[in-house]
């Protein structure tokens, strides 16, 4: 054994490091075996007083993929007609909105991108048009003589920029959201692949994700003139108005990112200066009288209900089911005519009240244009509590310049009502009583969840165009829990049929060969935790080829010391011999495998990925407990011939 005294801390402190990264794990098991008996009360107790030591045991235990512990799969689309419109800036004509109606039909088949869809029918619908006609940036050196190759150069440019930037601000929000390792991948010209495992709520994941994050500050209309344009369209299509055909323009699945909140939040700047709320509307329900009663006949008039307190800008109320029906009858270009002329009508975030049978109804409010502010002065959100009565809610802190437009935009519009819009969604509009200086403001009715969401899309910052979700894929818990059964079925078959293997044919040998196996695996899991690696079934795929290249080591050694001892040598001399000849070989066939397992995991995805991490966690592990491990054994066993070793 002389001569082993490093190989043996270095197997110690292998043995030791693994025991320490994995220990979170065998503790992440036993939680939830023991939450798991508890019921729910006692659940929620017991997750309560210990959150810290559960969480600190979830973060650091090894990390299962997609496949193995359940999860979303998600396809995301980053809208470039969306991108192009912006960048057109207020250029666009009837040839623009045809060129971009067209690449929309033609992405839907094409491989092409589609910048390279759109200027082609730009070309088809008005040849020899010069795209600096539409585009042009100072910045960038666009100019009106700018020709099309330099354009089409920029937006090839500027649609990059956007996917990488979309990319960055989808794996922030998702790092906030807390998923363990996610996985977030551009695929193609536009798209890009998001997978989340583990996550049990898909519906606000998708709010997540989908949110641009646009915050604008805007006043509100007047409370008579909004009702008194509300009044004459209701009277419009009550006297048999024209109602829109069922081809109109679709609406987006709903009008509303329905939040749980009250309709109503103060805006403050501090303890000393608030702005609070002249009524309460959240205690109007559907009952108040201030509420127009509903027609009970078809269409418009059966779907809208009138409001008619004047202290409030509100346009009307709508059951949720129907926000996005009533969207498309008040885009009717005649009813469209009817409305307050520099007014937008949006939802709030909350619904107010509820119809007889319990559907949740929702404000319609009348909201400025023109947007005062806007997000970008925020220089910092977080969810706070409410130090009277513990209630959450988000305050948002701005820098010098918005707060002095803030100080401004109060001082100005005194008893007048101020929208928090957040991606076209009002999430709070409260009366203004007095000017707010100091540049904080504060969002208040919201529930603990809801106000790290606002948080999450505010910090992560706003996705530089739409992202609409093309396909979505949901893992249940139950399938991954029968993908790890399998996983771990094929893992105890195969590691017992090598062990009786190498027991049978090479006798003492096999059992030391065993026992390094046994260490290999132990330190495969070790790598990963400690990495933080994610294992996925794949990966089980890569534990289990590296069980057998493991073995194949021995075999070339065990091989090697036969050819030694046939010639006449003593067993000492032979082990010397077989391990010295052998190392080369193993090397090799190691070495080699190694680098396709980097191959893999650079330019793989997914599954691939998962496949190369454990390929190459297993092929420097079985390196290390092929060639030193069994070394120290078979030193010890014949330290002063003591004994004799049989290879088979």
């Amino acid at each position: 054994m002389q001569g082993n005294g490093f190989k043996l801390f270095a197997v110690a402190a292998f043995i030791l490091l693994s025991a320490y990264y994995l220990f979170p794990t065998l503790q992440h098991v036993l939680n939830q075996r023991e939450l798991a008996a508890m019921n729910e009360t006692e659940r929620v107790s017991y997750e309560s007083d210990n959150y810290d030591s559960l969480q600190r045991s979830r973060e650091r235990a090894l990390k299962l993929g997609l496949d193995l512990q359940g999860g979303m799969h998600v396809t995301l689309e980053v809208g470039m007609d969306a991108l192009l419109a912006e960048l057109a800036e207020g250029r666009r004509d009837d040839v623009f909105d045809q060129a971009l109606q067209t690449a929309r039909a033609e992405a839907e088949t094409s491989r092409s991108s589609f910048i390279e869809l759109f200027t082609d029918a730009i070309e088809e619908a008005q040849p020899g048009t010069r795209l600096s006609r539409y585009f042009r940036d100072v910045d960038a050196e666009i100019t009106a003589r700018s020709d099309n190759s330099d354009v089409i150069a920029y937006l090839n440019a500027e649609g990059t920029d956007a996917i990488n930037r979309a990319v960055e601000i989808i794996r922030q929000r998702v790092d906030r959201f807390g998923v363990s390792e996610p996985s977030i991948q551009k695929q193609g010209n536009s798209r890009i692949i998001v997978e989340l495992p583990g996550v049990d709520d898909p519906e606000r994941v998708r709010d997540l994700l989908k949110g641009t994050a646009r915050l604008d500050f805007r006043l509100m209309a007047d409370p008579q003139e909004l009702q008194a344009s509300a009044a004459r369209i209701y009277q419009y299509y009550a006297s048999g108005g024209e109602e829109p055909s069922s081809d109109t323009t679709d609406v987006a699945a709903t009008d509303l990112a329905v939040a749980d909140t009250n309709a109503v939040a103060d805006t403050t700047d501090a303890a000393s200066d608030t702005a609070a709320v002249g009524v309460d509307v959240a205690q109007l329900g559907a009952d108040d009288p201030a509420l127009g009663a509903t027609d009970e006949g078809d269409g418009f008039t059966s779907l809208f209900r009138l409001f008619t307190d004047s202290r409030l800008p509100v346009f009307g109320q709508v059951a949720e089911s129907d926000t996005a029906t009533v969207r498309r009858y008040l885009e009717a270009p005649a009813v469209q005519a009817m409305v307050p002329a520099g007014i937008d009508l949006l939802y709030a975030s909350s619904p107010d009240g509820q119809t007889a049978t319990g559907e949740p109804v929702y404000y319609l409010l009348g909201v400025r244009d023109r947007v005062e502010l806007t997000g970008e002065v925020l220089t910092d959100a977080r969810p706070t509590f409410d130090p009277i009565t513990n209630e959450p809610k988000v305050s948002l802190t701005m820098n010098n310049e918005g707060a002095q437009r803030w100080s401004q935009i109060t001082a100005a519009n005194v008893n007048k009502n101020v929208a928090i819009v957040l991606d076209d969604v009002v999430y709070t509009w409260p009366n203004i009583r007095e000017r707010i200086s100091g540049g904080r403001t504060e969002i208040e009715g919201v529930t603990r969840q809801e106000a790290e969401d606002i948080v999450t899309v505010l910090k992560s910052g706003a996705l530089p165009a739409p992202v609409n979700i093309m396909e979505e894929r949901t893992v249940g818990p139950s399938l991954g829990a029968a993908s790890i059964r399998a996983g771990t079925f094929s893992v105890l078959v195969g590691l017992a049929l090598v062990a009786m293997f190498m027991i049978l044919y090479y006798r003492t040998a096999g059992l030391v060969a065993n026992l390094a196996l046994l260490l290999n695996m132990v330190f495969i899991f070790g790598i990963l935790a400690a990495f933080g690696a994610v294992l996925t079934l794949p990966g089980i795929a890569g534990i289990v080829l590296t069980i057998g290249m493991a073995v194949d080591a021995n075999v070339l050694i065990f091989e090697r010391i036969r050819e030694e001892m046939s010639t006449g040598k003593t067993l000492k001399a032979s082990i010397d011999g077989g391990y010295a000849k052998a190392l080369s070989a193993i090397a090799d066939a190691n070495i080699t495998t190694f680098f396709v397992g980097v191959i893999l995991y650079s330019f793989g995805v997914g599954p691939i990925q998962g496949f190369a991490v454990t390929l190459m966690a297993g092929i420097l592990s079985s390196l290390f407990t092929a060639i030193v491990v069994t070394r120290i054994v078979f030193d010890w066993m014949t330290a002063g011939q003591r004994r004799s070793v049989a290879f088979g």
